[in-house]
C-alpha cells in the first residue's frame, strides 16, 4: 500500500505490523453459545460485525438501529448464510432515547431468556463544522448520539443482568482516531469519542498502586477495593470493557464531505471490527480490559507485550501527564 494511504494509520499505530485486512490470528474464534447486541446494525461496520458473529456461530444476535427496514436487510444477509444456528432479533432503537434502549434489552432478555454476553455499542454519527457555524443543536445532537448513546447502552446492559451490582460479560465501544486529534470542524465528534473512551475506563480501569492521590482523587465515592498495595478504582471490575478503533472504512457514515477528507485513506476491511470484537470477547484479551484496541494492531505482537501493556496501563488515557495524579512529577 502506498505510504500516503497510511497517513491516518501510522500516527496511531501500536505494533510494527499494520493490519488492514482479515488475517490468521483473528480467524477461527467461535461465538457458539454467545449472545450479542449490536447497535448501529443496519449498515456499515455494525451490519458487517453482526454478520461476522453469525459466521462464527453465535447463539443469538440482537440487531438495533433506528430504521427497521435496514435491520431487516442485515437479518436477510445473515439468513442467507444458511448456518441455521443463529437466532435473530431486530429492535428499532434510537440510542439517544432512554426508553428505546431499555426496550432493546428488555426484548433481548424476553426473546433469548437472558441478558447478552457481549454488547457492541456501534451507533454513531459525525457532522463537520467550525464552532461559529455549526448550530448548537447539531453539535449537541452528535454528543447525544455518540456519548449519551454509549452511556445508555452500557447502563441498560448492566441493569438487564441478574445481579446488576456485579455485572458480567463484555462491553465494546466503537471509537475513532479523531478522539486523539484536534481536527478543525470535528469538535463534536472528537469530544464525544474522547468521552466514550473515558466512559469505558470508568467501567474498568483496573488496578493501580495505592496512594493518597489514587485513593482520594480517583476513588472519591469510596468504592475501591484494596489488594495488598493495589487499589481497584473501576465501577464494575466484574465487567469486561474495551474501546475499539475500527480503522478507516468506506461506509455510509462517510458523507461527501468526509470522503473528500478521508476517502483516499479508507482502506480498512469492514469485517475487522467484528473479528476483533470476537477476540476481545475471549479471556485471552483481558490484558486490554478498560483500554483501547485497534483493528490495525497485530494481536500476536500485542500479546507478546501483554504484561507491559497491562501493568503500565499503556492503552488508557493520561490526563496532563506531567501532574502527579497522572503519574508525572510536576516541574523539576
Amino acid at each position: 500500500m502506498a505510504p500516503e494511504q497510511l497517513a491516518y494509520t501510522v500516527p496511531f499505530q501500536l505494533t510494527k505490523t499494520i493490519r488492514r485486512d482479515p488475517y490468521d490470528a483473528l480467524q477461527g474464534f467461535s461465538a457458539a453459545g454467545k449472545l450479542i447486541v449490536v447497535t448501529g446494525a443496519g449498515s456499515g461496520i455494525g451490519a458487517a460485525s453482526a454478520i461476522v458473529w453469525a459466521r462464527a456461530g453465535a447463539e443469538g444476535i440482537a440487531l438495533a438501529g433506528r430504521r427497521l427496514e435496514k435491520l431487516e436487510e442485515t437479518a436477510s444477509q445473515i439468513r442467507a448464510l444458511k448456518n441455521g444456528s443463529t437466532k435473530l432479533l431486530a429492535v428499532p432503537t434510537d440510542v439517544t432515547k432512554d426508553a428505546d434502549v431499555a426496550n432493546l434489552f428488555a426484548q433481548t432478555v424476553k426473546t433469548f431468556g437472558r441478558s447478552p454476553d457481549v454488547v457492541l455499542s456501534n451507533a454513531g454519527a459525525v457532522e463537520v463544522g467550525p464552532m461559529g457555524e455549526q448550530g448548537v443543536d447539531v453539535w449537541w445532537g452528535i454528543l447525544s448520539l455518540n456519548l449519551k448513546g454509549v452511556y445508555a447502552t452500557a447502563h441498560h446492559f448492566i441493569k438487564s443482568q441478574p445481579n446488576p451490582k456485579e455485572p458480567k460479560g463484555t462491553f465494546i465501544e466503537t471509537n475513532s482516531i479523531i478522539a486523539g486529534m484536534i481536527a478543525p470542524g470535528f469538535s463534536a465528534y472528537s469530544v464525544s469519542k474522547l468521552g466514550g473512551q473515558r466512559l469505558i475506563e470508568y467501567l474498568d480501569t483496573g488496578m493501580f498502586e495505592q496512594s493518597a492521590a489514587v485513593s482520594f482523587l480517583a476513588c472519591p465515592q469510596g468504592r475501591p477495593f484494596v489488594l495488598k498495595n493495589m487499589v481497584n478504582c473501576s465501577e464494575y471490575p466484574t465487567l469486561r470493557s474495551f474501546s475499539l478503533f475500527p480503522g478507516l472504512v468506506k461506509t455510509p457514515m462517510l458523507s461527501d464531505d468526509l470522503v473528500g477528507i478521508f476517502g483516499n485513506y479508507a482502506h480498512d476491511h469492514v469485517d475487522l471490527t467484528g473479528l476483533l470484537s470476537l477476540y476481545l470477547s475471549e479471556s485471552r484479551a483481558d490484558y486490554l480490559k478498560g483500554g483501547l484496541a485497534s483493528v490495525n494492531w497485530d494481536v500476536k505482537e500485542m500479546e507478546a507485550h501483554k504484561d507491559e501493556i497491562q501493568k503500565g496501563k499503556l492503552l488508557h488515557l493520561k490526563w496532563v501527564p506531567i501532574l502527579p495524579v497522572s503519574g508525572g512529577k510536576g516541574l523539576q
